[in-house]
């Protein structure tokens, strides 16, 4: 791979971890156009101290040299990561035109998707069955749309619709909070495998990094960047998932929210954004149709007794001893429809014994 000069200078600069972004950004403007770059860091040396401190001052100083430039670019190389900076001709203009956007994209997999028509689908690690399946069925609705889908790495809905994605032959790009070498949760290692081999996977983080605990909403500023419109699929009221819809707000993005029930507390945090203004999805149509896009899902034909069980669905979830009520079945009777239901993705198990849609608008 080669890289300009400047990309290289950020490639540089952004291996220093103890740097604030604000002082990456200074620093690059005072030696990006540099042939000797030490010696004006020497000029600006008491300036520069003030700013960063005389450690890591000398840090930066001594690594001046093209042998630690060629170390980490040989770092980057044996890793299979390519750097995408701000002076890169394929970093993604959405997100540069947002307030903080990365100075580097450590990026492994196919990177001409950043240049698709992405949007985001999140959801709380900690998701009813239910709003597994609900994020599922978004996911390939979306995919056979054309949509390149962006989302995280972690437990629950990111992984859902990960894995949904791929089985769809979908785009797919996850964005992670720390390096490449230290993919959380380590139980993702295979998965982050595979959609480096058939999607994308980016960071800003150097492959070393070892994520912290506040990476992660900063790192949802990525996601809500990259994304034209983002649908929030589950999430708590302190959820991590309501930073992504906040920053989704701040950049002026497309905000969807599938609502839920009252008492569902992995949905209120659904509720009030949408209370606050978010646009209510029950449905991936909703979101195709708001794009201008036609679903080419095929059409999904009902039994009269399967559609008796999805219309006693249809205020929301059910115990089964109320669906057996509302369809006059016996139980041995209506769990063989429930599993027929299940197997083509119309309803799910939220809870013992209890069921609901996921889906509204195909039970024809």
């Amino acid at each position: 791979m080669k890289y300009t000069n400047e990309e290289l200078c950020y490639i540089w600069l952004d291996s220093f971890l103890g740097l604030e972004y604000r002082h990456k950004q200074k620093l690059f403007g005072m030696v990006a156009d540099s042939l000797n770059i030490g010696e004006v860091l020497s000029r600006g040396r008491d300036y520069l101290i003030s700013e960063i401190g005389e450690g890591l001052f000398n840090t930066v100083k001594n690594s001046a040299n093209p042998a630690y430039l060629d170390y980490l670019l040989k770092g980057l190389k044996r890793r299979n990561i390519k750097a995408i900076t701000l002076h890169s001709d394929e970093y993604p203009e959405a997100l540069k035109n947002t307030p903080v956007p990365p100075l580097v994209l450590y990026a492994k997999g196919d990177t001409g998707l950043l240049k698709g028509e992405i949007l985001g689908i999140v959801g709380s690690r900690k998701s009813l069955p239910l709003s597994l399946r609900i994020a599922e069925n978004y996911a390939k609705c979306l995919s056979e749309c054309g949509f390149t889908l962006v989302t995280g790495i972690a437990e629950g809905v990111d992984a859902a619709v990960i894995r949904k994605t791929l089985d769809s032959d979908g785009k797919i790009i996850s964005v992670i909070a720390g390096g490449f070498d230290n993919i959380y949760p380590k139980t993702h290692l295979p998965l982050f495998e595979e959609i480096a081999e058939k999607g994308l996977v980016i960071s800003e983080s150097p492959p070393e990094t070892v994520p912290l605990k506040y990476f992660f909403p900063v790192r949802n500023r990525i996601i809500a960047g990259l994304s034209r419109g983002v649908i929030v699929i589950s999430g708590g009221l302190k959820s991590g998932t309501l930073y992504t819809a906040e920053y989704a707000g701040e950049y002026g993005k497309d905000l969807f929210c599938v609502p839920y029930s009252v008492g569902i507390a992995s949905g209120a945090g659904c509720n009030e954004l949408i209370k606050r203004g978010a646009m209510l999805t029950d449905s991936p149509e909703d979101v195709t149709e708001f794009y201008g896009k036609n679903n080419i899902e095929e059409k999904i034909i009902l039994t009269d007794d399967e559609k008796a069980v999805t219309v006693s669905l249809k205020d929301g979830a059910k115990h089964i001893d109320v669906i057996c009520r509302d369809t006059h079945k016996k139980i041995h009777e209506l769990m063989p429809l429930i599993s027929s239901l299940e197997i083509k993705g119309i309803l799910a198990k939220t809870g013992v014994n209890v069921y609901g849609l996921t889906r509204t608008g195909s039970e024809e």
